[in-house]
């Protein structure tokens, strides 16, 4: 087990050791230096433990969170975040192959269950042209790159806040979900057949998304990603 696990690990079992009141205020610093994808990802869990223990130490003499944080949680936690080192492109690139893998994993397991389902509805004349699956796979890829940088920016800008707007940032987050689709299918109906039609079996589709999906979940563990 390496030793950014171990502390997430130890993370997760010590913070249920904080009140309800710092347990919000801290899950808020966790997930907001979590979801800054330009830090290093093992010094951040060290920070993040070490601002655990102090909030821990706090709380048994009885001092405020307010008090060990000051008035204005996010200025700090920017000027936590201000102080660790970015992380190293070597470390991206596990976080965007699980990213891509798990795209291309949805993609092909609605596809598997399209061509399950509509058979049983209507007759398909012919197999999609191949030129048409790499676009749209193309686009679904694009549209999840842009998800994952509008869901972060979201959820960063609810945090250390009141419960209204953290409830805006999740429509908004729900919004930018059925918005991306809508815009998905009209691409794939905007663009002309082109390209070899080859007739894909719905399992075919399924066992190729199963191997995406766990492979991006294989990176997700090893690399510590999510």
């Amino acid at each position: 087990m390496s030793h950014t696990k171990k502390l997430i690990e130890e993370n997760n079992e010590k913070r249920k050791l904080l009140s309800d009141d710092n347990l919000q205020l801290y899950e808020d610093f966790l997930l907001y230096i979590r979801t800054d994808l330009r830090v290093a990802v093992h010094e951040s869990e060290e920070l993040l433990m070490e601002l655990l223990d102090h909030m821990l130490e706090a709380q048994h003499e009885g001092r405020s969170a307010t008090d060990l944080l000051g008035s204005d949680p996010k200025a700090y936690a920017d000027e936590l975040i201000e102080g660790l080192p970015k992380d190293k492109k070597r470390d991206v690139i596990p976080f965007i192959s699980s990213q891509v893998s798990n795209s291309l994993g949805w993609f092909a397991l609605v596809l598997s269950i399209v061509h399950l389902v509509m058979p049983m509805f209507t007759e398909i004349k012919a197999p999609s042209p191949l030129g048409n699956l790499i676009v749209l796979a193309l686009a679904v890829l694009g549209v999840s790159a842009l998800g994952v940088k509008v869901i972060f920016t979201l959820v960063r800008s609810s945090l250390f806040s009141e419960k209204k707007k953290a409830k805006r940032a999740y429509w908004k987050a729900g919004l930018f979900g059925g918005g991306s689709f809508a815009v998905i299918l009209f691409f794939a109906w905007l663009v002309p057949d082109f390209g070899p039609r080859i007739l894909i079996e719905w399992w075919i589709y399924l066992i190729i998304a199963l191997i995406l999906l766990g492979t991006g979940k294989l990176i997700q563990r090893a690399y510590h990603t999510h």
